[in-house]
């Protein structure tokens, strides 16, 4: 008989951020615990159960989410650190050099900036804050996955994709929950799962670059025109060579639900709604199915707070198949 799952659920405000906790939490401890992901946003007097264990994105939200999570579930406040598997760049970087550190927010930058200097700590780094004047003679700009706060002026800049859990987040879930990992396998954990989010990143980036070729190709074609049945029977052809027609068509319904109801949907609440349709994918099984749905035009897989847009397209082959 298998063991029942314990069940571990992370609260984040940002979407993006979530996709990335969970992600992680997922691929760490994901053969003993099952990870939940849910923003402040979904949160509601039902969403969390009894004996769940909580893991929240920041320390201020203890009090806004208090009154909506069990007496009887452990609490957690996650606390980040830059992705050393994603820092490559960083370390070809000549010593003494002046680096402006970017993030979405002034707290976040010094944060990131902390974590750098602990790592590398033969360069000079300076958060970045808003509502000063940028420092002169920088010589490189260093973001955590934030290239849209980054000035557009600037082009010697290195994405070091996202801060990840830091390895006493991990390693107290795993002692709250009574996880059976020594510590070793645990750190070993750890590192992979920073070098998956580091070669996804990577992957994000190369495809919105692909994704943006799609969509200037897609903006030539002419606005009145629409799919032949012909265009579409070669477009479901293909997706079926990979042999996942159906669950794409139920990822594209998911991108209409919100589109339609003015929503944006991560990874995570993908998964959670394919779960829904009795469709269970892993993140990869759904990045390639994105990937794929890109590269005909369905979609674009765009990085960062944008999410996933549904393209025209994409609705025109999605209606087509519903109206069957």
């Amino acid at each position: 008989m298998n063991k029942v799952k314990g069940r571990l659920r992370v609260l984040s405000i940002q979407e993006t951020y979530l996709d990335i906790v969970a992600d992680q939490l997922e691929d760490i401890f994901g053969d003993q615990i099952e990870v939940l992901g849910t923003t402040l946003q979904e949160l509601t007097m039902e969403t969390i159960t009894e004996g769940e264990m909580v893991v929240l994105s920041k320390d201020i939200l203890k009090g806004i989410t208090s009154p909506f999570i069990p007496e009887s579930c452990q609490v957690i406040v996650a606390k980040r650190e830059v992705n050393v598997a994603g820092t490559r760049e960083i370390a070809n970087v000549p010593i003494g050099q002046k680096i402006l550190v970017i993030n979405d927010t002034y707290e976040h930058a010094c944060e990131a900036a902390e974590s750098l200097k602990q790592i590398f700590y033969g360069q000079e780094y300076i958060a970045y804050n808003p509502i000063h004047a940028i420092p002169d003679q920088i010589d490189h700009i260093v973001t955590p996955g934030e290239c849209e706060s980054v000035p557009g002026q600037f082009l010697n800049v290195i994405d070091i994709g996202p801060r990840t859990l830091d390895f006493n987040t991990v390693l107290e879930v795993s002692k709250q929950l009574d996880l059976l990992y020594d510590q070793r396998s645990l750190m070993n954990r750890f590192f992979k799962s920073q070098i998956t989010l580091a070669d996804r990143h990577r992957f994000e980036m190369t495809n919105e670059q692909k994704g943006q070729l799609v969509m200037d190709q897609v903006s030539q074609y002419p606005k009145a025109a629409h799919l032949s049945e012909q265009e579409i029977d070669e477009i479901g052809e293909k997706i079926e060579e990979h042999g996942f027609l159906e669950e794409s068509l139920a990822i594209l319904a998911i991108y209409e639900e919100g589109k339609r109801n003015f929503k944006s949907f991560g990874r995570v609440k993908v998964k959670v709604k394919l779960l829904e349709k009795d469709i269970r994918l892993s993140d990869q099984q759904l990045r390639l199915r994105l990937e794929v749905m890109q590269e005909l035009g369905l979609v674009h897989a765009r990085q960062g707070r944008g999410g996933t847009k549904l393209l025209e397209r994409g609705e025109e082959f999605l209606h087509y198949h519903m109206n069957r």
